[in-house]
């Protein structure tokens, strides 16, 4: 039998997908759920489809519609839908929530989508209806909203026993997203993300400072990372004195990169 997808209808009830047609639930049982064409009022079809209880697998179907499929219509109805769930549920700019969306978007069905212009107004009136936080586009915003800052537990990631500068997934208005990792039952895990305005050593002094508020009794024993002078110098005055004898190493990951830059540059072979 064929294959099928569940979406939602714009009153939010269960709508099945196939073959271009589209059907809601006419009935359900204990043993099965039986669904009828979406047209079955309009256009008096008799198209009809019934799977088992939880909606997994086709137990029957039959072709008694008396209107064509259009699966070019299903697709767009697919995508108006991960659009208004990246909306509602992400922080990603308007376009980077309509490109994510058109990914595996048949040619076809993007000549019938509406003018990306409404799209984004769409979205942009969607998040204003659930009170989404704006994305800043300049650093000096007066503070991070208040739903940004806890997870749906109310809880926070404080600790850190290793640090990485990325500077490639960094937003625009800041210089470097900061990563800092611990080693935990044998894994390793990222537990803070500090967006910095620059990479100096007075700015890696105050976010230890700042960390260190937040979790007084942070004193890792080991501390690997990167060959950044300017990070090297904070974390090594704070953490490798007499009373925090910490042991620093730096990153064979990025000694091996550093060396592989410098032999390209100076025209050596290996």
């Amino acid at each position: 039998m064929s294959t099928f997808t569940l979406s939602k209808t714009q009153k939010n009830k269960p709508l099945l997908l196939s073959k271009g047609f589209t059907y809601t639930i006419d009935k359900t049982t204990d043993e099965k759920t039986y669904w009828k064409c979406e047209h079955v009022r309009k256009l008096k079809c008799k198209g009809r489809v019934h799977t088992n209880s939880i909606n997994t697998a086709f137990l029957y179907e039959n072709d008694n519609h008396n209107h064509n499929g259009n699966a070019f219509s299903i697709e767009i109805r697919l995508f108006e839908e991960k659009v208004h769930d990246r909306a509602t549920n992400s922080n990603e700019t308007t376009q980077a929530v309509i490109d994510n969306c058109l990914t595996n978007l048949s040619d076809h069905a993007v000549a019938r989508l509406p003018e990306f212009k409404h799209i984004k107004r769409n979205i942009q009136n969607q998040r204003g209806q659930n009170n989404l936080p704006k994305i800043t586009h300049d650093k000096t915003f007066d503070r991070i909203p208040a739903q940004l800052t806890t997870t749906k537990r109310n809880t926070a990631f404080l600790q850190y026993d290793s640090v990485d500068g990325t500077f490639k997934a960094t937003p625009s208005i800041f210089y470097q997203l900061c990563a800092m990792h611990v080693v935990y039952r044998n894994a390793v895990l990222p537990v803070i993300f500090a967006l910095l305005p620059n990479k100096t050593e007075q700015k890696y002094r105050r976010l230890i400072e700042k960390v260190s508020e937040l979790c007084p009794l942070w004193n890792p024993k080991y501390i690997m990372m990167d060959f950044e002078k300017a990070s090297i110098n904070a974390f090594a005055d704070k953490f490798t004195t007499t009373t925090n004898p910490s042991l620093m190493s730096g990153c064979f990951f990025h000694l091996k990169n550093s060396i592989q830059r410098k032999v390209q540059v100076s025209n050596l072979t290996i």
